[in-house]
């Protein structure tokens, strides 16, 4: 089995050949993504990594790999600001234009405890202050603090009580909002929550008249915002009601 300690375990594979050439694809894939982006939103999960110990090298993945391979380590502040203020750079030379936005997952990493955690997102935390710091056109959202400070009731939690509910996730979707759409995006979004959830209902009596015309309605708003905004696809939706006025 061939592997990449860049790479995800999705792009192992026993041939070779094939598996250089699905690593190729995505290099292309992202590179192309990245020269015509305007923002980059990267969001940092833990500052602990695994190190190779024969090379020194530290791997995105050790595919299952024995342990005694690695060394696990935190990063410092000054490393995650290297790594991630070289990339940036990189970047910005590319796209003059490009904005990039981080933010820090409030989802906890437990393997190693509670204070481990909390020591690898300070790291991260305070890494993101440096690089804003840094940079201008870098800019921070605090979705670690919304969940941790403001939505500190079990109900914004799933079951598992390291992961936000989706009641959490739709308080910090309206901030993230708030914060970087303008009032005519704000508007779309409502008018395509309203579709989305009228797509989401399931008719008890879907071959009645008064079903048909709220398919007939649905239709008629979206031919509105296909009209308002060409580029976006409601093929999926447009299909979902069709089938209810034939």
């Amino acid at each position: 089995m061939f592997y990449h300690w860049d790479y995800h375990g999705a792009f192992d594979h026993p041939d070779e050949v094939t598996f250089r050439k699905n690593i190729e694809r995505a290099r292309q894939q992202t590179a192309a993504f990245l020269e015509k982006t305007n923002y980059l939103f990267l969001t940092l999960g833990t500052a602990q990594v695994f190190v190779l110990k024969e090379t020194g090298q530290i791997v995105a993945n050790n595919h299952k790999a024995p342990a005694g391979w690695f060394d696990e380590r935190r990063l410092s502040v000054a490393e995650t600001v290297e790594a991630l203020g070289t990339a940036i750079e990189a970047l910005r030379a590319k796209r003059p234009a490009v904005q990039v936005v981080l933010s820090v997952s409030p989802v906890r990493h437990l393997r190693n405890g509670f204070v481990e955690n909390q020591r690898s997102k300070a790291v991260l935390l305070l890494a993101c202050a440096d690089l804003c710091a840094q940079f201008d056109f870098v800019h921070y959202f605090p979705a670690y603090e919304l969940l941790l400070d403001e939505l500190r009731d079990y109900r914004f939690y799933a079951d598992d009580m390291v992961h936000p509910s989706e009641t959490a996730v739709a308080y910090i979707w309206e901030y993230f909002a708030a914060a970087f759409f303008s009032e005519e995006t704000r508007r779309l979004l409502a008018q395509l929550e309203k579709i989305r959830t009228a797509t989401g209902h399931r008719p008890l009596h879907p071959d009645t008249a008064e079903h048909r015309a709220f398919a007939r309605q649905q239709l008629a708003a979206i031919e509105q915002l296909k009209h308002q905004y060409p580029l976006l696809d409601f093929s999926t939706e447009i299909a979902w009601f069709e089938q209810f006025c034939s």
